[in-house]
């Protein structure tokens, strides 16, 4: 009889052990059921300057891609703003002209991809005295010899070995007059990374405006580099390539370098003892790597007052898109986890419910995440893509101060806002969405540049207003009050 109810018992124990199982392994349709709710917040756009047409082939022109708007921090109030076909602009009261036609000095300049040409640069935090200044582009592979070559085969939807897309590049310039509207200096190559695909490549180029000099991290370059792309993979867009995680590739990292320094494999950069894996005794592990584990980390951001975080925008695969702390050797997850779930390796739409002994993979988990559901009233074809972001640091609108305001570039075109002091390691941040006005009349980006795909970025003054640029319609906008009842 006892060996009986042992036998139940057993029997019973692994039943519920099954259903546990199967729940906690279940497959998510649905990670975030609350949608995002319309804010009391509201906002207003004020035009700039429209950046004109670029030429896309002979006799044939195109509305400029502007993919990120800046200013050079050397107190002239001069904003710079790039189209990826090949020029940088300045503009100087609401008037914008060529300051450098880097296409033009480049022979292998490539731009066949909407992610590929002239990307981002970044002003070096003295420029006002050196006229330094940095950039990052594609190029044809041509007889470069890459610094970071790809060591992983690469396959093409149709299960065939393919060559490798391109080549990015990060140049150092150096303007002879930093107070001239028109570029005149040299420029020196610092590094070269070849791309397996045509997307997801090298993002945003950075330095931290919070330091000072003497600070350790005063003058450290921070470069955004995507996980190396998807593009065409037969079976699954989850990381095919595994790189996220691979400490032996610059891809799928944040990394810093030391643009003055000498002491990396190419002689042209140096790579700081403070970096995380600086002195790791691994031949394989790259001492550049500052942060990993992120899929397409395009643009990133420091709050200028407050606790001076540093933010890091994650454009999701199939369902999430994230807002992460930048952290010195954090480990974000990908291509093992999206946001806050387990994503399947063989198939980019599964989302599954973490572990319960996940603590022991040490991941960082973004501080705010979205899904790609629809809002409800939204009508057509639907993307979903974090764009980027700035904490409102300005003083024309102080309601917005400490939010940190952000969108997404897909079909959506709406702007959120979350308070910077809500975004802490281990919670999620609850996302609201600005409101946006066109006069007193309530609108949305998209409805103001009259196109289906916002393709939206913001970028930030001296003052720390944000503007608004959008590839569909090549205009500089600047967030200011609304006018609303």
């Amino acid at each position: 009889m006892k060996k009986s109810y042992i036998l139940i018992g057993i029997c019973i124990a692994l039943f519920f052990n099954l259903v546990f199982s199967n729940i906690s392994s279940a497959q998510i349709t649905n990670p975030i059921v609350e949608k995002i709710k319309k804010s009391q917040l509201s906002v207003g756009l004020q035009e700039v300057v429209q950046i004109p047409k670029s030429l896309i082939e002979p006799k044939k022109e195109g509305i400029a891609r502007l993919n990120l708007l800046a200013n050079a921090g050397d107190g002239s109030g001069r904003l710079f703003v790039n189209d990826m076909r090949g020029k940088l602009y300045v503009i100087n009261n609401n008037q914008a002209s060529v300051y450098l036609d880097l296409k033009a000095l480049i022979l292998a300049f490539r731009n066949k991809t909407n992610q590929q040409g002239f990307s981002y640069f970044a002003f070096h935090p003295e420029f006002r005295q050196n006229g330094i200044f940095y950039t990052v582009h594609s190029e044809e592979k041509n007889n470069s010899l890459p610094d970071f070559p790809v060591t992983k085969t690469i396959i093409d939807r149709a299960g065939n070995i393919i060559q490798s897309s391109h080549h990015d590049v990060v140049l150092e310039w150096k303007t002879t007059n930093p107070a001239s509207n028109i570029f005149s200096g040299n420029f020196r190559e610092i590094l070269r990374i070849e791309q397996p695909y045509a997307d997801h490549n090298v993002g945003q180029l950075g330095f931290n405006p919070n330091t000072k000099p003497g600070d350790v991290d005063y003058g450290m370059l921070y470069i955004a580099i995507a996980d190396g792309g998807s593009d065409g993979f037969p079976v699954s867009n989850t990381d095919p390539l595994d790189n996220g995680q691979d400490l032996s590739v610059p891809l799928g990292k944040i990394l810093r370098i030391d643009p003055f320094g000498n002491n990396s494999a190419n002689t042209k950069y140096g790579i700081p003892e403070d970096n995380p894996f600086a002195l790791d005794n691994n031949p394989k592990t790259l001492g550049e790597i500052w942060a990993y584990g992120l899929r397409n980390p395009h643009r990133f951001s420091w709050d200028r007052g407050g606790e001076g975080k540093m933010l890091i925008v994650d454009i999701g695969q199939a369902l999430i898109e994230e807002i992460n702390l930048g952290s010195k050797g954090a480990n974000y997850g990908w291509g093992n986890r999206e946001g806050t779930w387990v994503i399947d390796e063989k198939n980019e739409n599964a989302l599954f419910p973490l572990p319960k002994d996940d603590a022991k993979y040490g991941y960082t988990y973004p501080v705010a995440q979205y899904d790609h559901d629809k809002p409800a009233d939204w009508q057509g074809s639907y993307s979903v893509a974090i764009a980027d972001g700035y904490v409102y640091r300005g003083k024309a609108i102080p309601e917005l101060v400490g939010q940190y305001i952000f969108a997404d570039f897909g079909n959506d075109g709406r702007f959120f806002h979350v308070p910077v002091d809500k975004l802490v390691n281990g919670k999620q941040a609850k996302i609201k969405q600005l409101r946006l006005f066109d006069g007193q009349k309530e609108t949305s980006f998209l409805e103001i540049v009259g196109s289906k795909r916002s393709d939206v970025r913001l970028g930030v003054d001296e003052q720390g207003e944000i503007y608004v640029t959008s590839k569909s319609d090549g205009k500089v906008r600047k967030i200011v009050r609304s006018r609303k009842l």
